[in-house]
């Protein structure tokens, strides 16, 4: 599985960027990852399902995530109020990966 994570904004309008193919990943980070992108649903969700963006405070992060396996790709964009908490264990691990293994 390869997954595409952006992050910018907040105060400082700090950018993370963050690639990664789980295959090249040390096992235990790949099986957590897999694990939580299955648990927190972000396959099956769709852009609409996501709320509207209604403003963005300027202490927000902004996320674009993509997640492509099997020649199939997933694309959703979403900041922290219109991001259902399903997806936030994902988006703590994947800013961690970010931090620790930049690419």
């Amino acid at each position: 599985m390869r997954i595409n994570f952006n992050r910018e904004g907040g105060y400082a309008s700090l950018r993370l960027k963050y690639q990664v193919n789980t295959d090249e990943l040390p096992k235990d980070a790949a099986e957590k990852l897999l694990n939580l992108v299955k648990s927190s649903g972000v396959l099956e969700l769709k852009q609409s399902d996501l709320a509207p963006d209604t403003g963005v405070a300027t202490d927000v992060f902004s996320y674009k995530l993509t997640i492509s396996e099997a020649g199939k790709s997933k694309s959703l964009s979403f900041n922290d109020i219109t991001a259902p908490a399903s997806l936030r264990p994902l988006l703590v691990f994947l800013q961690e990966l970010a931090i620790e293994r930049p690419k």
